[in-house]
C-alpha cells in the first residue's frame, strides 16, 4: 500500500507498484489496467493523484491509453542489437524488420578539425552521413568516418540502401574484429533534430563507435543518434568461457 508519511510523492509510490505488477506478470501485455476511479478507490487517493502515476507509466512505456476504452500494457519495443560488429542493417534485418537507409549527401573525403574523439581528428576521412527509416519514419542517424587508404574507391561505390559492412566485406575483403563503444544522454542541434522528427528539448542515446580491423586500427569512427522511442536497442555481450 501507499505511505503517506514516506518523502516519496504518492503518485511515484503508485507507479512503482503498478510498474512492479507489470514486470512480475501481474498485468500482461494487453490487460487492461484498472481504471483511475478504481484504482482511487483501492489505494484511497484523489484521481489527479492516480492520473500523475499513470503519465508515469505512459512515458515508460509501460502502458498506452485508448481513448473510449482505457489503458493498457503495452507490448515491448522490438530489441534491435544495433552495436554488435555485423553492422546496423544486420541489425534490424535480424529482427525481420524492414528498413529504408538514406544517404544524405555522396561520400567525400573530409578534413577533420576540432574533433578530439575522432581518430581521424587533423586528419583527413571518408565522411558519410545517413539515416534509417522504419515505415517512413526516422529512428537512427549515422556520422561516419572511413580510412581513405583502407577503403580506397569507396566515394565512387553508390551506398543507397545498402549494408556498408556487407560492402567492405564484399569489396575490401575486411571484417572488423574488435571495437570499442560509448554511450550517452544528448540533445542534438537544430538541424539534426529535424532530421530525427525531434525537437532541441528531446534527449537521444548517442552512441560513439570505433572499429579495428586486422592490421588496421581505428579504421571506421561512427557517431550514432538513435531514437528510443521506437525501439529498444539492446548489446548482446559475450563472456569469455575461459577459466581463469
Amino acid at each position: 500500500m501507499l505511505n503517506s508519511q514516506s518523502p516519496i510523492p504518492l503518485y511515484h509510490q503508485l507507479a512503482d507498484i503498478l510498474t512492479e505488477q507489470i514486470k512480475s506478470g501481474k498485468y500482461t501485455p494487453g490487460d487492461l489496467i484498472p481504471s483511475e476511479t478504481g484504482m482511487a478507490k483501492t489505494y484511497g487517493i484523489g484521481r489527479p493523484t492516480v492520473r500523475q502515476a499513470m503519465d508515469i507509466l505512459v512515458r515508460k512505456k509501460l502502458v498506452q491509453r485508448k481513448r473510449g476504452a482505457g489503458t493498457f500494457v503495452k507490448e515491448p519495443d522490438p530489441k534491435v542489437d544495433l552495436f554488435s560488429l555485423a553492422g546496423t542493417s544486420q541489425a534490424f534485418n535480424t529482427q525481420g524488420i524492414k528498413t529504408t537507409i538514406n544517404i544524405r549527401h555522396a561520400i567525400y573525403l573530409k578534413q577533420i578539425k576540432q574533433d578530439p574523439d575522432n581518430p581521424f581528428n587533423q586528419a583527413s576521412a571518408f565522411y558519410l552521413s545517413r539515416i534509417t527509416q522504419v515505415d517512413g519514419d526516422p529512428v537512427l542517424l549515422e556520422d561516419i568516418y572511413l580510412h581513405p587508404e583502407l577503403f580506397l574507391g569507396l566515394d565512387k561505390i553508390n551506398l543507397e540502401n545498402k549494408s556498408l559492412s556487407q560492402v567492405v566485406s564484399d569489396h575490401y575483403y575486411l571484417k572488423p574484429d574488435t571495437g570499442r563503444q560509448t554511450f550517452k544522454v544528448c540533445f542534438l542541434n537544430k538541424k539534426k533534430a529535424a532530421l530525427l522528427g525531434l525537437g532541441k528539448s528531446d534527449p537521444i542515446l548517442e552512441v560513439q563507435r570505433t572499429l579495428d580491423f586486422p592490421d588496421a586500427k581505428e579504421s571506421v569512427f561512427s557517431r550514432l543518434y538513435c531514437r528510443t522511442d521506437r525501439f529498444a536497442f539492446s548489446q548482446t555481450i559475450g563472456l569469455d568461457s575461459e577459466k581463469s
